[in-house]
Order: structure tokens, then C-alpha cells, then sequence
């Protein structure tokens, strides 16, 4: 299908592909998503049936010369061929002519060109996709609640900050700024550029690119804690295409449940489970004794908590990684400096006994997502042939529908698409600001 594929959590734009409507397709994950897929495979048959039917249609005019119908009854869509028509030398014309029946164009149109016919096809499939979509955005994100904050949450001092490049710095970055960045404490955009308009700070990071994210966040980590170590209670961490609920973040760090643990390490976030997958082969020289260590002391398993959905650790987390993360156990090596960020830091305070917290609210709900609203209301928890099957089997699970989601939530990653972001702003503060107002 043209144009549906979009820059994956790690952007790696070579590999994917931005179109208008901000929808996000993951080949490698579409069988999570059982009604997102049977749409996506109904558009991208559609487009290919003018092809197949087209060439069907030359072949049996070439072969037994004689007029010929072909129809897709199912999308109102013909091919007809004559030779009663005869050019001036003599010989016999053949007419092909394309009749697309649809609610956006004109019935009857006559399309001569074959992509013509494919955008056609594709416009519509991807207008009923995307007005689908909208429909359950909207019903998960009307059921989230924008928690009140009392004095104590107020006073929850939290640093955020995102990786990114400067070409980020007049698009994206801006509506992060100017939409759930601005109720930050601080906002630092860590960059390859420093522009102090934006917040953005250069660092010392010798190859600028995000397949080294892992070199980046421990010099983001590093620069974060030298410099505003003590000043906040909270850091989090997360990327331009997550949105983030500030007000109920700070509701659950103050909350009776977090700050019972306040003499913990905390790092809390979206915990996914690697159980199965050789997740480390193909990074360092000496990631499998690293590994079989790590799996002895935390008895087989690893949890860690997902980037883009964004985490949140607190000063104790914050000092102990900083005082661990030159150890080669925290993956410090030039040779593993492309293991991913998320897994890395996991890795490196799991080694020394620390481990993401459970964030589930008390139905077992996920407060911190790392998909969109959309993409979670067709998730097939039950699937056990998909890739978000298996990394929430040992974590409690994941589930679709309204379901998916605490009314608590905090953050909704792969928010894709120019004004992605304003659009939640506009659906969970604006909206809902104007029905109170007329009430």
C-alpha cells in the first residue's frame, strides 16, 4: 500500500514512510492489530486489482481477439475491450476504459491511466481507515480523566526530556513544547545543535545518528544529573511522538502507593517482558556472558520499560545508574554503544538488583502506553502469535477495546503525523474545556 508506513520508535526514516493522516503501520506487528490489518489488506487489494484485472484484459484481447468485459463487482469497477474499431491503415484499435463507482468521485469516470485507478482506490480505503481510526481514538480517550492535582503533586518537581536532532527543532519539537512539554518543570531537548530558543543543548556525543541512542541517553543521563541532579524529584524520559498527561503523572508520583517507596530506586514505565527473543545477539563482543549473568541474578527473567512510552525515574534510580553506568556491565564498551537505550538502562540497573515497578492500576490496566489509542483499541490480547502477546505474557497481560487503557493514564506513544500532538491536546483539555463551559 503507498505511503502508510511511518518512522519506527527508534526513527529510522530510510526504512519507513510518512503520509498525511498520521497513521502508523508496523508490518512486523500488523497481526496485533486483527481489524487495522483486515483494512490495510482490503486497501491493498484494491489497489492491485486495476493492475491484475488490466493485464487479464490485454491478454485475453491479444490472444483470442474478440471483445471482452471484466468485472470487480464488489468495487463497481470494469474493464471492457473492442476491436470493432479499425485505424486508418486498416488494422484493428483496442480500447481499454476503467470505471471506478465511488462516493468521492464522479460515477462513470473514465480513467485511462493505471495509477490513476490505484490512487483512486487507495484515497477511499484510506478515508474510511483513517475516519475509523478517529472514532477509536476518541472513544479511549474520553474515557481518560484529567486528574486534579493537590498541593503535594504540585510540588512534584519533574524534568523531561526527549532526544532529538536538529532538524526536529522548528517541526516536532515545537509541538512538544507548546503542547504537553510546557506544564514540565524543565523541558531539555537533547540535541546535536544547541538552540536556546527551544531548549535544545548540544552533546558531546561523537556519532549523531538514532541507531545511537544508547550513546546519547547515557551522555543525556550524565549531563542531566551533574547538572540538575538535586533541583528535581523526577526525570522523565520521552520521545517526540509521545504524548504525555502531566497532570496524572503527577498525581501517581505523589500518590500514597509511590511514595511509600520513596527510599527505592524507581524507574516506572510500560514493562514488557523479553523472555523468549535472543534480544542481545548481534551487539557487543561480550553481550552473552553479560546476559547468563544478568539471568542468574534476576532468576531468568528481564523487564524493562519501553522509550517511547516514555519513563519516569526518581533521584535514588537517577544517582545509581549515574555512578554505574561506566561499568562494562551497563553495556559502556565503543562496540555496544548501538544497543537500544530502553534495553540498555534496564540491563544496567538490573545488574545491580534494580527492576521496573509494576504501574498497573488496581483493575490491571496500563497507565503508560506505547502505542496510540487507536492502534491499542484493536489490539487481540488473546493472539498468542503476536509479538504484543508474548512480551506482556509475563507481565500481566494486554488487553483491546476500551479495555486497553487506565482511565489514569499517562502517556500514548506513536502519536504520528504533522499536528498529531495538538490534536490530543485539543481532544482531552480544549473539548472538554468548551462542554464545561456551556454547562
Amino acid at each position: 500500500m503507498v505511503g502508510l508506513h511511518l518512522r519506527s520508535s527508534r526513527g529510522r526514516d530510510k526504512d519507513m514512510q510518512h503520509n498525511s493522516l498520521g497513521m502508523d503501520v508496523f508490518e512486523k506487528e500488523e497481526s496485533s492489530y486483527p481489524q487495522r490489518t483486515k483494512l490495510l489488506y482490503h486497501c491493498r487489494l484494491s489497489s492491485f486489482r486495476p493492475k491484475l484485472t488490466t493485464f487479464v484484459a490485454v491478454a485475453v484481447v491479444l490472444v483470442l481477439s474478440r471483445t471482452t468485459v471484466l468485472t470487480g463487482s464488489r468495487y463497481g469497477f470494469s474493464i471492457s475491450t473492442s476491436n470493432s474499431s479499425s485505424n486508418e491503415n486498416g488494422g484493428s484499435a483496442t480500447y481499454l476504459r476503467h470505471e471506478v463507482h465511488n462516493d468521492d468521485i464522479n460515477e462513470g469516470q473514465a480513467i485511462q491511466s493505471n495509477v490513476t485507478v490505484e490512487k483512486v482506490y487507495t484515497s477511499a480505503c484510506i478515508k474510511e481507515l483513517h475516519i475509523q481510526r478517529n472514532q477509536q481514538r476518541k472513544a479511549v480517550l474520553d474515557r481518560i480523566e484529567i486528574l486534579p492535582n493537590d498541593l503535594a503533586a504540585l510540588n512534584t518537581k519533574v524534568l523531561c526530556f526527549i532526544p532529538i536532532i536538529s532538524t526536529d527543532h522548528d517541526t516536532t519539537a515545537l509541538e512538544v513544547i507548546q503542547t504537553w512539554g510546557r506544564r514540565c518543570d524543565k523541558l531539555l531537548l537533547a540535541s546535536n545543535a544547541t538552540d536556546h530558543e527551544i531548549g535544545a543543548i548540544k552533546l558531546d556525543t561523537p556519532t549523531e545518528d538514532w541507531k545511537h541512542l544508547w550513546q546519547k541517553q547515557r551522555e543525556t543521563m550524565r549531563h542531566i544529573w551533574e547538572v540538575y541532579g538535586t533541583d528535581y524529584d523526577w526525570f522523565l524520559k520521552a520521545d517526540l511522538d509521545t504524548y504525555v498527561i502531566m497532570e496524572n503523572l503527577r498525581a501517581y508520583l505523589s500518590s500514597e502507593e509511590i511514595q511509600s517507596k520513596e527510599d527505592q530506586s524507581l524507574i516506572l514505565g510500560r514493562r514488557i517482558s523479553r523472555r523468549e527473543e535472543k534480544w542481545y545477539q548481534g551487539f557487543g563482543h561480550n553481550m552473552t556472558s553479560l546476559v547468563d549473568n544478568f539471568l542468574r541474578k534476576s532468576h531468568n527473567q528481564f523487564h524493562y520499560t519501553m522509550g517511547g512510552a516514555g519513563y519516569v525515574m526518581n533521584q535514588k534510580y537517577l544517582k545509581k545508574f549515574y555512578e554505574s553506568m561506566d561499568e562494562e556491565f551497563c553495556l559502556s564498551s565503543e562496540q555496544d554503544m548501538t544497543f537500544p537505550e530502553d534495553v540498555a538502562v534496564n540491563f544496567c540497573m538490573g545488574n545491580i538488583g534494580v527492576y521496573p515497578y509494576n504501574t498497573r492500576d488496581v483493575l490491571g490496566r496500563e497507565r503508560f502506553h506505547l502505542r496510540s489509542p487507536e492502534d491499542l483499541f484493536n489490539v487481540d490480547g488473546n493472539d498468542k502469535s503476536s509479538w504484543l502477546y508474548k512480551v506482556h505474557r509475563d507481565v500481566g497481560g494486554i488487553k483491546g477495546g476500551t479495555d486497553c487503557c487506565s482511565s489514569a493514564s499517562i502517556t500514548f506513544h506513536h502519536v504520528k503525523g504533522t499536528g498529531a500532538l495538538y490534536d490530543f491536546e485539543q481532544m482531552l483539555y480544549c473539548k472538554r474545556k468548551k462542554i464545561r463551559d456551556r454547562e
